[in-house]
């Protein structure tokens, strides 16, 4: 079978692509099928046009010329929609139903092509992200639109998150042709990079960063509203505090200036910021930590979110605390491959944080516990990578 994948994204520094559509994209090369992940990297531009394989997933960047701008959003469409009707696929499968693979994934439907799979990993219009990113109102509302649109529409939809395949239900008003395809571990490379990075002595991870051999607190994300920053470094901050902990932030985004005011005044407190990391970086940063958190708001877009990057953590064998709400709850099995305090509850979350930091033994059998949990229950090459083969199937008979 020749199968399309469709991202809107470029492969970094986003991760829909590389932690998601990548990874699967591999079972099913290794199950006799041919793959491309077509890309639009308007986010990095640099790979426009950029052809290569890995692992034997062909991926192939769109041109998307030097300075993509909102006016180049049509002709980018017909570029990607063209470069896929050129590969000739049996399936075409697009991951995200906003930006250009929205876009792709409509103009397909409406030529009538029918062999079309949807995957949706996030919820993107009202109620979702469309409720704190600054779009504009009429863009917010095109996104919204768009994505209902396509949850109806499109024969045959995969969710990242027990919370959306529900949701795909509800508007398509049946359970047919919607399949549940959790995040799982990584890909083989990136398996390779979390062992890499293992392989260091912690000491010298962390001295390879600059940090000191005290306790290290780590979080990764993007610094913006609705995501509780805010709720996390006063937690860490008194956690940090009474262990003489370090606390390291991976990310970017526009509370960033915000995070690092509230540390000025912290002057006791002992802080390190990363901007984003390629990944073979990330990972080692991971390892040369102690803790990682990432504590979830209770609103519906952390409740159809499926992290990728707790998996990470659980992989490489951290110690995780996060908050019981959605997809954390089938990850993390509380108190045995993580903990899972009560969302909004900082003064709970920071006494995780500082019974984890008191107890050595008990964050190492923690993050054992979560490394054999995402081996033995969330591998793409299962149940993931069988239901795929199983919307294909539904789309080439219908």
């Amino acid at each position: 079978m020749r199968i399309a994948f469709v991202s809107g994204f470029a492969w970094e520094p986003k991760g829909t692509a590389r932690v998601r559509a990548f990874p699967l994209a591999v079972e099913l090369v290794n199950k006799g099928h041919e793959v491309v992940i077509f890309l639009t990297p308007y986010d990095n531009p640099a790979e426009s046009g950029r052809k290569r394989e890995i692992e034997g997933v062909r991926i192939v960047n769109v041109d998307v010329g030097e300075k993509p701008t909102l006016r180049h959003v049509p002709l980018v469409v017909k570029r990607l929609c063209k470069a896929i009707g050129e590969y000739s696929p049996d399936v075409v499968h697009v991951f995200k139903p906003k930006g250009y693979a929205g876009a792709a994934c409509a103009w397909l439907l409406m030529k009538g092509c029918r062999s079309v799979v949807l995957d949706c990993d996030d919820w993107e219009g009202w109620g979702g992200w469309n409720e704190v990113k600054s779009y504009p109102w009429i863009v917010k509302e095109y996104i919204d639109r768009q994505e209902k649109w396509l949850m109806r529409r499109t024969p045959v939809l995969t969710a990242a998150s027990r919370a959306l395949e529900q949701r795909a239900i509800k508007l398509r008003e049946s359970s047919k042709g919607v399949l549940y395809i959790p995040n799982c571990g990584a890909s083989r490379g990136n398996v390779m990079a979390q062992e890499k990075a293992l392989a260091m002595p912690g000491g010298e991870a962390k001295k390879s960063f600059g940090l000191p051999a005290a306790p290290v607190i780590f979080y990764s994300g993007q610094f913006e509203a609705g995501n509780e920053i805010e709720f996390f470094c006063r937690a860490a901050t008194r956690a940090a505090l009474r262990f003489d902990a370090t606390i390291v932030f991976v990310g970017e985004g526009p509370h960033l200036s915000t995070m690092k005011d509230f540390f000025a005044r912290q002057r006791s407190v002992q802080v390190r910021f990363f901007p984003r990391l390629p990944y073979e970086e990330f990972v080692r940063l991971i390892a040369a930590s102690d803790i990682a958190a990432f504590p979830y708001p209770d609103n519906s877009i952390y409740h159809a979110k499926c992290s990728a990057r707790i998996i990470d953590y659980m992989a490489m064998g951290k110690a995780v605390v996060t908050t019981a709400v959605g997809q954390n709850s089938d990850y993390i099995v509380d108190e045995e491959s993580g903990i899972l305090a009560p969302p909004g509850d900082e003064s709970r979350f920071a006494a995780e944080l500082e019974r984890l930091l008191q107890d050595a033994e008990f964050r190492t059998r923690l993050g054992s516990q979560a490394r054999q949990r995402i081996k033995e229950k969330f591998s793409w090459s299962g149940e993931p990578v069988e239901n795929c083969l199983i919307a294909y199937q539904h789309v080439s008979e219908s």
